[in-house]
């Protein structure tokens, strides 16, 4: 349970909470926040959420390789990048949304995987 005590995921969680909120509520914030911030946080969060059911199913003191945050972030990409734009036009294909999900997991390797 620690592991979702992790005060990145703590903070990283509330600012996607507030940002979703807001967006549902029809208030939009700057283009780099609105669209990029989102997807930096992606990773992290739920690379922590892996983690954590990780280490419930394997052991307390499990940690992510550099292959699970990369298999996180290709997945991602593929997923919202890929994927998703043919078929709803709600997504669009940015590549500068999938550096975004790598420096994620960059951040989430040096920072939170502790």
């Amino acid at each position: 349970m620690k592991t979702l005590l992790n005060r990145w995921f703590i903070f990283f969680s509330l600012i996607w909470f507030f940002i979703f909120i807001a967006t549902k509520n029809q208030i939009y914030f700057y283009w780099p926040i609105q669209f990029y911030l989102i997807d930096f946080l992606a990773v992290p969060i739920i690379a922590q959420l892996c983690l954590w059911w990780l280490r419930l199913m394997h052991s307390p003191t499990y940690r992510l390789s550099v292959w699970h945050l990369l298999i996180i972030s290709l997945s991602l990409s593929l997923v919202f990048e890929g994927v998703l734009p043919n078929y709803n036009q709600r997504y669009t294909s940015d590549i500068f949304d999938c550096v975004t999900y790598l420096f994620g997991a960059v951040f989430y390797y040096r920072m939170m995987n502790k």
